[in-house]
């Protein structure tokens, strides 16, 4: 079964123009390889720089059929009034209803009117990976002295930044480094310090480290400059890899029940 409606910015495309169907869906197998390779004389072979994915581009081959021939221009008006809103929106081809694709019209298509029929392919400019819909949590209770370690299992196939809440439960937290997958992030000692009760952030999508609970809710990558902790950082942050994590956490302060909460979108080729 192929795509029958697809929704973006919200608004369906069976709402925004009902007599348009999708006769066809274009979605590359990859992202846009970005690796270069360079030759060097006196080297065997060449030398290779790789490079995270770039961008890749969803094709719609949209059809509109129309009983008058003024349906037909309202029709197909109001299919660009729908794919063209000025800025990257979430996109959801309805065969894959779990997952979005930050998507912006990447074209200028033209539409080819017949009497009563019209049709038109539309390019949008995705990300590299489509992204969950949903958000995934992990929690892990630390109830040790310094340093704890432990493992726990996901299902993602892709790398994910995540972003890690640790909340210290019954004192003061005034220096960590936490590890993840050998990803190594120290904060403090410093001016800072996290109270019994209270919680620092750890913003990989952000690179950030923030006072409080995570207030980047739809994981965007947002952050409040004025709770920023940043002083006191070094390191990397951390990612989630396909399968078992791995994780360390050692610190200073009083607390001995520290929480550690992860949360992330799945990744999707």
């Amino acid at each position: 079964m192929t795509a029958t409606d697809v929704t973006l910015n919200n608004v369906a495309l069976s709402v925004a123009v009902p007599t348009a169907q999708i006769l066809a869906v274009r979605r590359p197998l990859l992202a846009a390889r970005r690796h270069r390779v360079i030759d060097i004389p006196g080297r065997a072979g060449l030398y290779r720089f790789d490079e995270e994915p770039g961008d890749r581009t969803i094709g719609l081959v949209v059809d509109i059929l129309a009983g008058t021939f003024a349906a037909r221009r309202a029709a197909v008006a109001a299919l660009a009034y729908w794919a063209d809103i000025g800025t990257s929106a979430e996109l959801i081809i309805d065969d894959e209803p779990d997952r979005y694709h930050t998507a912006l019209i990447d074209s200028d298509p033209a539409a080819i009117e017949h009497l009563l029929h019209a049709e038109a392919s539309l390019e949008f400019r995705v990300g590299p990976y489509a992204h969950a819909v949903a958000v995934s949590t992990q929690s892990v209770a630390v109830t040790a002295a310094s340093p704890a370690s432990g493992t726990f299992a996901i299902g993602d196939l892709v790398t994910a930044e995540p972003v890690v809440e640790l909340t210290a439960n019954d004192g003061t937290v005034t220096s960590f480094t936490l590890t993840v997958n050998g990803y190594a992030l120290t904060w403090g000692p410093g001016a800072d310090t996290i109270a019994s009760g209270e919680t620092i952030t750890i913003s990989s999508l952000a690179d950030a480290v923030t006072l409080g609970v995570n207030a980047d809710v739809n994981l965007t990558g947002t952050y409040d400059v004025a709770y920023l902790s940043m002083v006191d950082v070094s390191g990397e942050f951390p990612l989630l890899l396909e399968g078992t994590q791995t994780w360390a956490l050692e610190w200073t302060g009083t607390a001995t029940d520290i929480t550690l909460e992860f949360t992330w979108r799945e990744r999707f080729r």
